[in-house]
């Protein structure tokens, strides 16, 4: 048996006609009785809720969410080891003083 390529009577025939049109789709979806998916997902989620159902009241927030609740992402944090008991006095201070700095900053802020 051949497979792919052509075949004759396969595939849909010439002239069918669409069983529903583009228009009536975007008709249905511009009418106010078309409401988008996450809102009937949040709809759902609330009925389940109420009505004490809270498995489907789950799965429908499990849906829902993605789109209510953005995703965390990671962020690099980079720490400097200081070793304060090999620095100078001198050192220390300068380290003290620019901490004062950063935290009088912090506060004005």
């Amino acid at each position: 048996m051949a497979r792919g390529g052509y075949r004759n009577g396969a595939g849909r025939k010439k002239g069918l006609r669409n069983k529903i049109s583009a228009k009536k789709v975007l008709a249905k979806i511009d009418s106010e009785d078309c409401k988008d998916p996450l809102t009937i997902m949040v709809d759902i989620m609330n009925r389940a809720y109420a009505e004490d159902d809270y498995r489907l009241a789950l799965e429908a927030a499990r849906g829902a969410a993605p789109y209510i609740h953005a995703k965390l992402s990671e962020s690099k944090v980079e720490l400097n080891q200081v070793k304060l008991d090999k620095m100078s006095d001198d050192e220390l201070n300068r380290l003290i003083e620019d901490g004062e700095e950063t935290v009088s900053e912090e506060e004005n802020t």
